[in-house]
């Protein structure tokens, strides 16, 4: 038998409010934004809208007046307002104490009282100017004189007030500052002097095809895998 017309129209109201359950399975958003009927559970102060573009209009407006209410409080002082991220107990940083202080190339020049290293931190204390030799790829580079300011247990050296005395290979092209080409230096152009930075460096003899430079320094940083030797200054 076929079913009677308001029992077909009770089954649609049914399922109609099913639709607008939002706790049902059958909770139909669309047709709950497009229905007359009112959403069940629906507080009486939400405002309503007709379609979905004022529904996200009244959100960004939303969300741009609580962004100026946080820059006016920033304004007035109150501060930023602070997000913390929540986190277990076993994810929190572990404490630690660390035993051992830092030690830093003050303190461990102090800890050498024995042995070569022990004397270069004697000449240090007491200021005295020490020679260094240096050394290039397989011969004695040349030496630097002046006072030891820092040195660790690799003598890798700090040195201020420094001579330095260096020979290099003498070249057709000479450098120059005005980076002009200029050729090769004569035992009867002997003087040269021209400055790199705030140093000045002068050629003050040539032996066959080297040339020796010296030059002062403020200060300088030698590696200790160029140090051959170190001994008192005479």
């Amino acid at each position: 038998p076929e079913k009677s017309k308001p029992e077909a129209n009770n089954n649609k109201d049914t399922s109609d409010d099913s639709k607008l359950d939002p706790a049902s399975s059958d909770f139909d958003p669309k047709f709950a934004i497009y229905s007359d009927k009112d959403v069940e559970g629906a507080k009486e102060e939400a405002k309503p809208f007709n379609d979905i573009e004022e529904c996200i209009k009244a959100f960004n407006t939303e969300r741009r007046e609580m962004k100026n209410q946080d820059n006016a409080e920033i304004i007035a002082g109150a501060g930023p307002v602070k997000y913390e991220r929540c986190f277990a107990p076993e994810q929190m940083m572990v404490p630690t104490n660390r035993g051992k202080k830092f030690r830093d190339v003050t303190v461990r020049m102090e800890a050498f009282r024995a042995g070569p290293l022990g004397q270069l931190r004697e000449w240090k204390e007491e200021k005295v100017r020490v020679k260094v030799w240096t050394r290039a790829l397989d011969q004695i580079r040349g030496y630097a004189i002046g006072f030891v300011a820092a040195f660790d247990k690799h003598w890798n050296l700090a040195l201020t007030d420094v001579d330095e005395q260096f020979q290099r290979r003498r070249t057709r092209n000479t450098w120059c500052p005005d980076r002009k080409l200029k050729r090769k230096y004569l035992p009867s152009d002997l003087p040269i002097e021209y400055k790199v930075g705030t140093s000045t460096i002068r050629i003050v003899r040539i032996k066959g095809k080297f040339e020796v430079c010296v030059r002062h320094v403020p200060q300088v940083l030698l590696r200790g895998e160029h140090v051959v030797m170190v001994a008192k200054a005479p």
